[in-house]
């Protein structure tokens, strides 16, 4: 297994209340002061180039709300060894920060958006800023931070009508859309909300044929497909329905200083102490050994994940066979393949 993909929370902070995440009622941020460093964060990056590591992810929470956030982009640009840096963001304040990004050395950039109506944004996050949104999306085309990859988590009774104006969206504008199925980690814990990305595949296909699958990316989650007679990707990451531990090829590291084998794991080893060790050797290798444990529990994880096929999450598709085509035939008998033109 070849681990080259970190994922790097600068915050836990968010500008949004999505319903699906963590409501800001309920939220217990880490203080500023137990924050990773953006040194500390460079430290460790530069060191896990060495150790494998070539992509790298800014995260949250939201990290465009983290202060001076161009700076550490700019800090981890200049390590030899990374050839992908990217962030994922909600986009409310990208338009504030493309260009800065982009000359600060980002390759590209995700956005996290959930409807493209205005009203049923604000009921998913809490606030009116889907036009702050969209005009983000615009600035990061426009000064190259491509290709902007939509991350779209599809709610049954909430926004799973706005499918086929998703793919409109990316093909008017030149995104990649990728439909997320929606796990209910941290938050609220609406199980009802779940829908299987093979509802979404199938909605699609009836309205632009079917869809032709490309090669896998470097490990991504995501199964991409071409939609015929177009250059438009889409993608499907089955959390759910197809889990894909056993491909996982990323660590996390958490804005206070642990490094994760998973997100969805407790497990992590601390590095914060490691870091702040002033005799570079010592430093190298204590943060070695950590890196080490970290990657070999999430080889651990994954050996189960494999020599056991059926867990309970694996089945999941199959109780929603029946509804996937009753509730896409609908969708078609109601004419929705008008939505987005």
């Amino acid at each position: 297994m070849k681990i080259n993909y970190l994922r790097v929370s600068v915050t836990d902070c968010c500008n949004l209340n999505c319903i699906y995440c963590r409501p800001l009622s309920l939220a217990n941020h880490v203080p500023r002061s137990k924050l990773l460093r953006f040194e500390e964060i460079r430290d460790f990056v530069a060191l896990a180039v060495q150790w494998g590591i070539d992509k790298v992810r800014i995260t949250g929470g939201e990290p465009l709300v983290r202060n001076n956030i161009v700076n550490l982009v700019e800090m981890l640009s200049q390590i030899k060894g990374i050839r992908d840096l990217t962030m994922t963001t909600n986009g409310v304040r990208l338009e504030e920060f493309a260009q800065e990004l982009k000359q600060a050395g980002l390759s590209r950039i995700n956005v996290s958006l959930d409807s493209l109506d205005r009203e049923r944004f604000t009921h998913i996050t809490g606030y009116d800023k889907l036009l702050e949104v969209l005009r983000g999306i615009k600035a990061a085309r426009k000064v190259g931070l491509d290709p902007v990859k939509i991350n779209v988590v599809i709610l049954k009774g909430v926004n799973e009508e706005e499918i086929l104006k998703f793919v409109s969206f990316g093909l008017e504008q030149g995104l990649i859309i990728r439909f997320i199925e929606y796990m209910p980690i941290g938050g609220i814990g609406q199980n009802n909300r779940y829908l299987p990305n093979n509802f979404a595949k199938e909605i699609i296909e009836r309205k632009w044929g079917g869809l032709e699958p490309l090669s896998s990316y470097n490990g991504s989650p995501a199964k991409y497909f071409k939609i015929r007679g177009t250059h438009s990707r889409l993608g499907f990451i089955n959390s759910i329905s197809r889990p894909f531990c056993s491909s996982c090829s990323r660590l996390r590291l958490t804005a206070k200083g642990e490094l994760r084998p998973c997100l969805f794991t407790n497990f992590g080893v601390n590095l914060k102490k490691a870091l702040g060790k002033k005799d570079k050797e010592t430093k190298r290798e204590e943060i070695k050994a950590l890196f080490d444990l970290a990657v070999r529990n999430k080889v651990k994880r994954e050996l189960s994940s494999l020599s056991n096929p059926q867990k309970k999450h694996q089945k999941a598709p199959s109780k929603f066979n029946s509804e996937i085509k009753e509730r896409s035939a609908a969708f078609i008998e109601g004419n929705m393949f008008q939505i987005g033109g």
